[in-house]
């Protein structure tokens, strides 16, 4: 499929403006919409036949996902969303009283608040440090980390400005310094590659919603299996245990791998959509994906700089720019509020205008969205 091709199938929400808002919603397509319907009418007609569904549709949707991150099928559970997995994360892991975990001053609430709830109840300190450019570098790492540092929880893109995140050179750095790596991958997956094996990853939660332009509640995790094998869930329920679910022979002997962190039925019309959603994506290719979206962003980046307007550093950065573009303008409120006027689908995050570039986006709509900034500004 062309990026031509791809873009139609995105119609109803390119001919109303500018969409540079993915990294709060990306738009559904049409058969995005329709697997959701079909999985639900299929369960209206057919009770029963839902399950048999299911039971075909979670390996497929879980095999699209691990050609994405890296791994393997079996190592990826599904769940709501990014707060699910990143409280597995900090429930499940071995840390105790006196240990800390580092995260930066810019990450997502989802990242900050199962750390914090950790802090209070067990007495592992949440260290959130400053940022470094926009996000956590090893040198902040160097910098803050001590010998009771246990866990380093970062975002793979930070929301507010687009920082990408050195997974690499983090991960390696923690795997150096016996420290489990937890990943938010909300602003990445689908857009900028992800190798969860040589970065070293312990966790990674992400979500349908953005970037892989699936539906609301519809979330996943990775564990390593190694260490899932080790890990005792913070939940339970009929789906993470081993045997029959309808057995009252109860006896606790969890799943195994990742899929221990999964507590009952996962929603079946999300994963359809998000099924269905990644055939789209497949069909486009992913670096086809990553190439376009990266060059309409830098292009907009690009343009932003010549008007003059305050980038987000990591927006002039090769190394740690993403494909979300944010600028900082004297007045951000009113700015956001004219470019909204003008169809320009945008966010207004941390005193920053975000604009978030997908492969569907052009070049033509990067020049719309200068233009209107170049008016709103009075540039």
């Amino acid at each position: 499929m062309t990026l031509e091709e791809f873009r139609t199938h995105f119609a109803q929400t390119t001919r109303r403006g500018v969409f540079f808002d993915n990294a709060s919603m990306g738009p559904v397509a049409p058969e995005v919409t329709a697997a959701m319907a079909q999985c639900m009418e299929l369960r209206q007609a057919m009770p029963m036949k839902y399950y048999q569904y299911a039971d075909q549709l979670f390996p497929a949707c879980r095999g699209q996902l691990a050609r994405l991150m890296g791994c393997r099928p079996e190592d990826i559970a599904f769940t709501e969303n990014v707060a699910y997995g990143i409280n597995c994360a900090s429930n499940a892991l071995p840390l105790e009283r006196g240990d800390n975990v580092i995260l930066c001053d810019r990450e997502f609430a989802s990242n900050v608040y199962p750390w914090l709830r950790l802090q209070k109840a067990r007495g592992v300190e949440a260290r959130i440090v400053p940022h470094h450019g926009g996000g956590l570098t090893v040198e902040r790492l160097e910098q803050y980390a001590d010998r009771h540092t246990r866990a380093v929880s970062v975002s793979s893109v930070e929301f507010s400005d687009g920082f990408a995140t050195d997974l690499e050179a983090v991960g390696t750095w923690c795997r150096d310094h016996g420290a489990y790596l937890v990943v938010d991958c909300a602003q990445s997956l689908g857009i900028l590659p992800m190798d969860v094996e040589r970065f070293h990853i312990d966790f990674l939660a992400g979500l349908s919603s953005k970037w892989l332009l699936g539906p609301f509640s519809t979330g996943f995790l990775y564990v390593r299996k190694e260490l899932a094998q080790t890990l005792t869930p913070p939940f339970a329920g009929a789906d993470s245990i081993q045997g029959d679910v309808d057995s009252v022979q109860y006896q606790l002997h969890w799943k195994e791998g990742a899929q221990r962190f999964e507590l009952g039925l996962p929603n079946a019309p999300g994963i359809a959509g998000l099924h269905a959603s990644l055939s789209l994506m497949e069909q486009v290719g992913a670096d086809c994906i990553r190439r376009q979206a990266l060059e309409v962003s830098g292009y907009l980046a690009r343009r932003l700089e010549e008007l003059g307007a305050d980038l987000a550093p990591c927006a002039r950065s090769k190394k740690h720019r993403s494909s979300i573009v944010a600028f900082a303008p004297p007045n951000p409120e009113a700015t956001y509020r004219r470019l909204r006027e003008r169809d320009i689908a945008c966010s207004l995050r941390c005193g920053y205008i975000r604009m978030g570039v997908h492969a569907y986006n052009t070049i033509q709509e990067a020049d719309g969205a200068v233009g209107a900034v170049k008016e709103v500004l009075g540039l």
